[in-house]
């Protein structure tokens, strides 16, 4: 069976990421796509819109010197939603992460309208970008 267009969308979005590539990143979110970020660490909150979104992406990469990667296990999805499973890995200010975790998209009309990320273990993440 073929995968959905979505897996195959989110496919792209994930290896633009990996690129730094952030034109085309841009290009698979809504105006207004809120992407919600958990913890309690100075990266945690919700961003509204592209701009907010990107400057998040930004933050992360500068505060990394750009060695975070995601490393993709597995995406499903369906017309509305993708789930994806995921290793985030980053090395920041002498430390370093590499952690499990679950990205949850809301998805309209093939974009990325809303985003949940779920760490495997939260106060780690929060130590991480603490």
């Amino acid at each position: 069976m073929a995968d959905h267009p979505n897996v195959q969308l989110l496919r792209e979005g994930y290896a633009a990421f990996g690129k730094g590539d952030l034109d085309t990143v841009k290009a698979l979110f809504t105006d207004d796509v809120v992407w919600h970020v958990g913890g309690n660490n100075p990266l945690a909150g919700d961003y509204k819109g592209q701009d907010e979104v990107l400057g998040f992406f930004g933050k992360s990469f500068e505060l990394t010197n750009g060695t975070m990667q995601i490393d993709v296990h597995d995406i499903l999805a369906n017309d509305e939603h993708a789930v994806a499973l995921v290793t985030t890995k980053a090395k920041r200010d002498g430390k370093s992460i590499e952690m499990n975790a679950v990205h949850v998209f809301h998805l309209r009309d093939g974009k990325t309208s809303e985003f949940w990320g779920f760490n495997e273990d939260d106060r780690r993440a929060d130590e991480f970008w603490t």
